[in-house]
């Protein structure tokens, strides 16, 4: 007897429920041809249950933080004195769905353990972290296995489906306030328990959810494809994390068994078909083959279903998006500012900083760093809504002051100009391939928001960054206030908590004393910058150079 067992996989979805651009308040647009949301999934989910009316649904993580509808319901999660606060639209939507389990992601951290549990009690799926212990009693704080019968043949006896769930060990480099509660331990380490208890409770096929990537080479952060090699008894991987689309790999584990691994894009762009082949013999389901593919959800409707459960959430935020916030006196461009100085950067970093000075010890300098987060947020002059501002600080990140000396600015700047490719000349460089180099961290090319860039504050910093030179001695003409940087020099420095908690594997920031925590949210802080009318536009004070000569990008030289 044979017969198919269908698992069908989301990752990564960031909030997005309708294929909406808050930010523009328009349709969701980029320059593949995506589409997002969750109700473009269901309307593929429901096709593809036509032929597989058993499949089973998961989720590899990072299902609260990203988009504003999200982000405004899981602030209610966290604040809310009321125990009976209405279910977060994420919640609603993947119970209609069925979701059968969803793992931890790190993004579910953001908002406190608060909206985390009580987003989990929300959820008909179980939440699944089999590498979480909670640190006081040392017992796991989430479950980490699950156990489905599922009909696979008419007259068949079901197939016994184990599905364990695991996240990347990092959360506590980029949340830090969960440390004192939650201990996560390495997911490889931790995987073979879990397996060889759902294999005890009877379980034909093993599906390991995981917010993780299968990026190669793995890394601790991305060990998607080191637990398929490394651990025995999985039959399936489904990877998330790392925002990059796998279709199908297969790797063979320590027992000889042949692993399948698959990863659909982020926020409901692809929906992953895990199809696993098995046989009956002797009272005994045993996978014979494996496969995977992915579907494009721009090929599908939004679901009418699910449109109308959010359809009064998606008013109010929509709403909320229109409020005027403040008002631009010149135009804020993003696009450029992976590359050259930008009004958006300078605006973030004005305002982070703003008032700091009043509440820091005297006699340090203050500098602002800041990273681009969203090439299509550009604001024209004139008034600025909340939306704007929702698009422009696509993180609402809390932000940390801590000290910096000369000598590890110098290192962090060198770090970030890791971003860029090595030039032959000046130019002209189209931009897309002069940034997002990739690095050992980030084989697949360098995120923008790992790019960061450095403000003064009190005076100006300024520098180079040499594209004939090699990686680790770009940095040229490093200055503040008008004379040479010294390595002994000693800094305040506002960054965002994420930056500070580590990420990005920036050398030193991560250990850095912090001195100050800075209550009010980026986005307020933006939005009162603009409200109270203060400056934000400085003079270029870093630019792109090939041996000391200035790159053109685009055709247009860097201004200064």
């Amino acid at each position: 007897m044979s017969a198919r067992l269908t698992v069908l996989a989301t990752t990564d979805l960031h909030g997005h429920v309708r294929d909406h651009d808050y930010g523009t308040d328009r349709p969701y647009e980029d320059d593949y041809g995506n589409r997002i949301g969750l109700a473009r999934v269901a309307d593929v989910v429901r096709r593809l249950r036509g032929s597989a009316p058993h499949a089973l649904l998961v989720d590899a993580g990072d299902v609260l933080e990203g988009s504003p509808l999200s982000h405004h319901f899981a602030r209610r999660l966290a604040e809310s004195d009321d125990d009976t606060v209405p279910p977060h639209p994420m919640a609603t939507v993947m119970n209609h769905l069925g979701y059968d389990a969803v793992a931890l992601g790190n993004h579910e951290l953001d908002y406190g353990l608060r909206a985390l549990e009580r987003f989990r009690t929300q959820l008909d799926a179980p939440l699944l972290a089999g590498n979480v212990d909670d640190t006081v009693t040392g017992a796991p704080a989430l479950e980490g296995t699950l156990l489905r019968d599922v009909v696979v043949a008419d007259g068949a006896p079901p197939v016994r489906v184990g599905i364990i769930g695991l996240t990347t060990p990092q959360v506590t480099t980029w949340n830090r306030d969960v440390r004192e509660h939650l201990r996560f331990t390495d997911l490889v380490a931790a995987a073979p328990p879990l397996v060889a208890q759902v294999r005890a409770e009877g379980a034909d096929v093993v599906v390991a959810v995981v917010h993780s990537g299968a990026v190669d080479p793995a890394t601790p952060e991305n060990a998607a494809l080191d637990l398929a090699r490394e651990v025995a008894g999985l039959d399936v991987v489904v990877a998330g994390h790392a925002h990059v689309e796998l279709p199908e790999r297969h790797v063979t584990g320590p027992d000889g068994r042949r692993v399948l691994l698959t990863e659909p894009l982020c926020w409901g762009m692809r929906v992953a078909v895990v199809e696993v082949d098995l046989v009956r013999t002797d009272g005994v389901w045993t996978v014979a083959e494996t496969s995977s593919r992915l579907v494009d959800t721009a090929d599908a409707e939004e679901d009418p279903e699910v449109v109308a459960l959010v359809a009064s959430a998606h008013d109010e935020v929509r709403a909320l998006g229109e409020r005027v916030v403040g008002h631009a006196a010149t135009p804020i461009e993003t696009e450029p500012a992976r590359y050259r100085p930008t009004s958006a950067l300078a605006l973030v970093a004005a305002a982070q900083a703003a008032g700091l000075r009043d509440v820091l010890p005297e006699g340090w300098p203050v500098l602002s760093i800041v990273c681009p987060t969203n090439r299509y947020a550009a604001i024209p002059a004139g008034p600025v809504r909340h939306r704007q501002v929702a698009a422009l600080c696509q993180f609402d990140s809390g932000l940390v002051v801590v000290e910096m000396t000369g000598a590890q600015l110098r290192a962090h700047l060198e770090h970030a100009a890791a971003f860029f490719f090595g030039t032959t000349g000046p130019g002209p460089h189209d931009p897309d391939v002069l940034t997002n180099a990739p690095t050992p961290r980030t084989p697949h090319g360098t995120a923008d928001f790992d790019y960061d860039v450095v403000y003064g504050v009190d005076a100006p910093l300024t520098y180079d960054v040499d594209l004939a030179r090699p990686v680790g001695s770009r940095i040229t003409g490093l200055g503040y206030d008008g004379q040479p940087l010294l390595d002994a020099q000693r800094f305040h420095v506002v960054v965002s908590r994420y930056r500070a908690a580590g990420s990005a594997a920036y050398p030193h920031i991560g250990a850095a004393p912090v001195v100050h925590e800075v209550a009010e949210p980026l986005r307020a802080r933006v939005a009162r910058h603009l409200a109270e009318g203060r400056p934000y536009e400085q003079d270029p004070h870093w630019r792109l150079v090939h041996d000391g000569q200035p790159i053109t990008v685009g055709g247009l030289r860097p201004p200064g």
